[in-house]
């Protein structure tokens, strides 16, 4: 993970947050803590200090992602979450932009109309937010090679996120498909 040697401006979907919310004894008792020394460190009570707040804002933008664009389908609304240059790595590929990005979800969303994400776990640190989720949906359109069956799916995934500027720069996420293969029937049951 990154660290900030000094609070950086950071811009973020949620408004103007500060690290005043977080105290400057919070700083000072960290900083003890992480040096171990007894005396405190400028440099990292900085630093762990701006690392935590970052995690903290991150987490709040992640949150508002699940909770207002993942359920919206609204694309005009994936520019408040989404920077336009995302890089996403899933199933040993890679695409980039947020067009491309947005051309996935609509897939998504023709595969599986009712398709929903719910956000089970979040944790944060630093400029990532990781999430483990479970996707509930039923299967109406084309998926992963395979034809509409009619059938209602339910997977685990996970997803890491990283965040600069307010906005999601990298997704790395990684779906249960060989679960939703076979809750699909292209793939036998074992």
């Amino acid at each position: 993970m990154r660290r900030y040697a000094k609070p950086a401006a950071v811009v973020t979907a949620l408004g103007a947050l500060s690290l005043v919310a977080f105290g400057s004894g919070a700083a000072a008792d960290t900083a003890d803590r992480a040096t171990g020394s007894g005396s405190p460190s400028r440099v990292t009570a900085e630093s762990v200090s701006w690392n935590h707040g970052t995690a903290q804002v991150n987490k709040r933008i992640i949150e508002r992602y699940t909770s207002e664009y993942l359920p919206g389908r609204n694309p005009a609304l994936a520019s408040r979450f989404v920077s336009p240059d995302i890089v996403v790595h899933s199933g040993g590929q890679t695409w980039q932009g947020r067009d491309t990005y947005l051309g996935i979800v609509a897939a998504n969303l023709k595969a599986f109309p009712d398709l929903k994400w719910t956000a089970q776990d979040m944790r944060a640190e630093g400029d990532t937010v990781a999430v483990r989720y479970t996707m509930t949906g039923t299967h109406e359109g084309p998926f992963a090679g395979v034809e509409a069956t009619g059938k209602a799916i339910r997977s685990e995934s996970m997803a890491f996120y990283r965040l600069s500027h307010g906005k999601i720069v990298e997704e790395r996420a990684q779906l249960d498909m060989l679960g939703i293969l076979r809750q699909m029937g292209a793939i036998p049951a074992v």
